[in-house]
């Protein structure tokens, strides 16, 4: 990701850094992302800012400050998930179609299972997060119940992703064999390997490579969340400073961001 030629200036020529920044902030997932790292990153921030070898007042006074925006747009983001329901809803239509479902029948069972998995998760979150707002009346005790199933449901949903990478990273590594061992069988049977048959095999390879980029990506985006949802999962937590969600939850997003930035090239 380069930002090197990245202007701000009215008075510059059409910047193609720009508007690549405009097509990531355009889209829903890069708009989340951004925020998702500002917000843990103020997590973050309000701890280096707080530590006893640099606080000072006016950096204690800064942290409030981060920590009350971080909080603000931590917010921000659940109500922007209202809506969560219908990508998913689309997700689950697209698994019935035999052109887009995975061919993999175990990549397919993992998805439906992933579907099921959201399909509880976002109206337990829209519940107690409308319900912390004085939308529906509910106690204390009960909001953070249904919070905490909530997160389990996600937590479920991130455990079936590492999943799925793994049996993806799998097949991704046997369709690499296959590859190799295609052209070995085609020169020790001594068939001549054709100009077109090279070009297929390298754009297959550069379609494999690049799948496996998204694969290791991808698992620092698990990484991250992974430890969030267990801790949110558990009355009682599991990350013992809130610093640790801050990084957790950055890692994720960086990667994540990367990703969005990546896909809109």
């Amino acid at each position: 990701m380069s930002l090197s030629k990245l202007s701000l200036s009215p008075f510059s020529p059409p910047s193609s850094t720009l508007a690549h920044v405009n097509r990531v902030l355009s889209s829903c997932s890069g708009q989340d992302k951004v925020f998702m790292l500002m917000a843990y990153g103020a997590k973050v921030l309000d701890f280096g800012l707080r530590h006893p070898s640099v606080s000072t007042k006016s950096r204690r006074d800064l942290a409030e400050r981060v920590s009350k925006l971080g909080a603000l747009i931590g917010d921000a983001r659940v109500l922007y998930r209202l809506f969560g329901l219908f990508p998913i809803l689309q997700w689950a239509q697209s698994l019935n179609d035999p052109a887009s479902a995975p061919k993999d029948k175990w990549l397919k069972v993992i998805q439906r299972v992933q579907v099921w998995s959201m399909l509880v998760y976002y109206p337990l979150e829209h519940y107690y997060y409308l319900a912390g707002k004085g939308v529906f009346k509910a106690s204390a005790k009960k909001i953070s119940d249904i919070a905490i199933w909530s997160c389990r449901f996600w937590a479920a949903y991130v455990a079936l992703q590492v999943a799925h990478n793994l049996r993806s990273r799998a097949l991704l590594t046997r369709a690499r064999v296959a590859l190799a061992q295609s052209r070995k069988t085609k020169l020790q049977a001594g068939e001549s390997v054709t100009k077109e048959d090279v070009e297929e095999e390298k754009r297959e390879i550069k379609r494999i490579e690049k799948e496996q980029e998204g694969l290791r990506r991808d698992a620092w985006v698990q990484a991250g969340y992974l430890p969030l949802t267990m801790h949110w999962s558990l009355p009682n937590g599991l990350l013992p400073d809130p610093v640790y969600v801050g990084l957790c939850g950055s890692l994720a997003a960086v990667h994540g961001l990367i990703g969005v930035w990546k896909g809109t090239a």
